[in-house]
């Protein structure tokens, strides 16, 4: 139930659709006698729209993420394993066109398998099953020994958890099939921007992880300039509102202790 609940609420709060059903309710209210109420809010929506789109402001929000946890440069010898999160692996297209498709955080399968080679006796895990709503038979574990085999990663050596539908049940789902130990933290790899959240879920879980934050989609410091990338600033705003949003779900529901991870 809470996987359908979210996916439904983010649908409607999503930033870019709140904007999208502005303009829409807007232009059909000016075809009736709310006529005024109508413009009113068709202009605020085509204002705000201006707005996230020439000031960065889901750049911003997206760079403040991407550092909250620095960029590792030397790991420690004594680690548990290495995990990465899905997200990379675009399951539907993968089946429907019979070969591998990945999305824009491949960063993170090519880390891993950087890592995975650098540590040869460490288990590695993969995890991430079916994230849409609509397609749960498509799950982006069944395509990963494909990606596995074009990047010469042993797959003898990765434990692949394909049931998982968000970063709860990465964490969850997972932690059932390895040994987790205190003083043996794992190197958890996902996006930068993702991090604080993926950090939280896995503290709250008693799982001792080593960030490795990659796929960075932002400059370390660029300031308030202003922007014309239209699509690029609305993508931005709607990715960094969701994880905000999500860190605030998992605190409230008490799965993660902080409501800003950090450090």
């Amino acid at each position: 139930m809470y996987f359908i609940l979210s996916k439904v609420m983010w649908f409607l709060l999503k930033p870019s659709m709140v904007m999208f059903l502005g303009m829409t309710v807007g232009f059909i209210l000016v075809l009736t006698r709310f006529r005024r109420a109508g413009l009113m809010l068709f202009g605020v929506s085509i204002l705000t729209l201006w707005a996230v789109t020439v000031i960065p402001i889901g750049e911003m929000m997206i760079r403040d993420l991407e550092e909250r946890f620095p960029k590792q440069t030397e790991l420690p010898e004594k680690i548990g394993g290495i995990i990465v999160l899905g997200g990379s692996i675009n399951p539907v297209i993968s089946r429907e066109r019979g070969q591998i498709a990945v999305d824009s955080s491949m960063e993170r399968l090519l880390f891993f398998a950087m890592l995975g080679d650098t540590r040869p006796g460490v288990p590695l895990v993969f995890t991430g099953g079916a994230g849409s709503l609509f397609a749960q038979d498509a799950k982006e574990g069944h395509y990963f020994k494909d990606l596995a085999d074009l990047l010469n990663l042993d797959m003898s050596r990765v434990i692949v958890e394909a049931e998982s539908r968000n970063t709860m049940e990465n964490v969850v789902f997972s932690r059932k099939l390895v040994t987790v130990e205190a003083d043996r933290p794992w190197v958890m790899i996902t996006s930068a921007r993702h991090m604080p959240r993926a950090v939280g879920l896995f503290r709250k879980q008693g799982w001792p992880v080593i960030p490795y934050p990659v796929d960075y989609i932002t400059l370390p410091t660029r300031g308030w300039t202003l922007s014309l990338e239209n699509l690029g600033g609305q993508s931005m705003l709607d990715a960094a509102v969701h994880e905000f949003l999500g860190m605030a779900v998992a605190y409230v529901l008490g799965r993660s202790d902080s409501l800003y991870p950090a450090p």
